[in-house]
């Protein structure tokens, strides 16, 4: 190879490189950062929400997308629990420990509003000494209804994970719906970015 070539390949060189530190190639969405995506939600209601209320509630919760709706879903069970006045949540929990250990030990205890909502176990709910508790201290079990929230309109694209949000988006309806008295949890449903 001759001087003259050798300068011209060093220059063209020189000038790819350089290309390449300017010029960004622009990223598509399955390949956006790989931020964390949720792609739906799994909302528990307080026992009795119907399903316009939740229609209504998740209507007016801004979702920058379409979602469907699998109102009463059985993609779990639905949580037992039981809601305890802030001031009687010590001795309720104390008493639901003492003989036998009927709160849920995966789910725990949580504060909404000026109370506590406890999960109890379902063997819980069929045991004579746990029911005399309740009624001692006219409390009530109640089951939370599920509903599996889905972004885009339910077709396999959802599968695919082409209807979603964004992690940061994400939280901040979750702590929306929250605020909501009928709302129990809200739980993201990530997919892999």
């Amino acid at each position: 190879m001759d001087k003259k070539s050798a300068v011209i390949l060093i220059l063209f060189l020189s000038l790819v490189v350089l290309l390449g530190v300017f010029i960004k190639v622009p990223a598509n969405k399955e390949t956006v950062d790989h931020k964390p995506q949720v792609g739906g939600f799994l909302i528990e209601f307080k026992d009795g929400t119907n399903e316009q209320e939740v229609k209504s509630i998740l209507k007016n919760s801004n979702m920058p997308i379409n979602y469907s709706i699998d109102y009463n879903s059985d993609i779990m069970s639905s949580r037992c629990y039981i809601v305890v006045n802030e001031d009687k949540i010590v001795n309720i929990r104390d008493e639901l420990r003492e003989k036998e250990n009927w709160t849920d030990p995966i789910l725990p205890d949580f504060k909404k509003g000026d109370y506590y909502v406890i999960t109890v176990t379902k063997q819980a709910i069929q045991d004579e000494n746990f029911l005399k508790i309740m009624e001692n201290n006219n409390l009530q079990v109640k089951k939370s209804v599920l509903c599996l929230i889905r972004f885009g309109d339910g077709s396999k694209d959802w599968i695919l994970g082409k209807d979603y949000i964004l992690k940061d988006d994400a939280v901040k309806i979750k702590n929306e719906l929250e605020m909501n008295e009928k709302v129990l949890v809200v739980s993201p449903d990530y997919i892999e970015g």
